[in-house]
């Protein structure tokens, strides 16, 4: 009767700590990476069940909570069937951008608090972790290495916040221009080129320095000249 207070006890008493970890975790997160590289590589199942997890090579009893991970991040479902997410996830050229997002979404004060809390140090994320979550000391270092994992496999494009500044030497107007005014792949990147033109030269002198910059720069071939 004794051990089996004990037992409840100590069962209220995780339950306890679980309820005060504001972000999922499991407490394989080593099994989390190696499932989230596994994932592309094997055919989208129906559900995700014990049975699934040990045909995948996951037997342990506790892998089986990498599962309300994947349901935070919005790759599985209530009923622990896969998501459209998921179905994204596997590509392996994209999954990464797929994944990004949710993850971003999740731990929204982590990305308040840091531009970009994956990079941050082991010291300057446990007091990110330390701040904006909760739990004993065991459950937020799975939190932390939970969210590590989830990091290693999203991507998190922060290419659109910037801009890139062109000086030109030799060329006081200042002109705003576009790359994106030409045929290209890839993010658009928005240039302000700042020219400052030479005093006492010739009409002539200026249209070369314009038709350089569309050369050298943007990769245009010189127009019609006109004299």
């Amino acid at each position: 009767m004794v051990a089996k207070q004990q037992r409840a006890q100590k069962s209220t008493s995780r339950a306890s700590n679980d309820s005060e970890a504001k972000f999922p975790y499991t407490t394989k997160p080593a099994s989390l990476r190696r499932l989230l590289k596994e994932i592309p590589k094997k055919p989208k199942p129906s559900r995700f069940d014990r049975d699934l997890l040990r045909s995948w090579s996951f037997g342990d009893t506790n892998d089986q909570t990498m599962l309300r991970v994947l349901k935070a991040v919005a790759l599985l479902n209530d009923r622990n069937e896969p998501t459209e997410l998921y179905s994204r996830f596997m590509n392996m050229d994209e999954g990464a951008k797929a994944l990004g997002p949710e993850v971003k979404r999740v731990y929204a004060p982590l990305f308040e608090a840091s531009l970009s809390p994956f990079q941050e140090s082991n010291e300057r994320l446990k007091n990110l972790f330390n701040i904006h979550s909760g739990g004993g000391d065991r459950s937020l270092d799975f939190q932390i290495q939970t969210f590590k994992a989830l990091c290693e496999n999203a991507s998190f494009d922060q290419a659109s916040s910037s801009a890139s500044v062109v000086q030109a030497s030799g060329v006081g107007v200042a002109a705003g221009t576009s790359a994106s005014s030409g045929p290209m792949s890839g993010p658009v990147v928005n240039i302000n080129l700042h020219i400052h033109l030479p005093e006492n030269k010739s009409r002539r002198d200026y249209e070369d320095i314009i038709e350089d910059i569309g050369r050298y720069i943007f990769g245009r071939e010189g127009g019609v000249r006109r004299d």
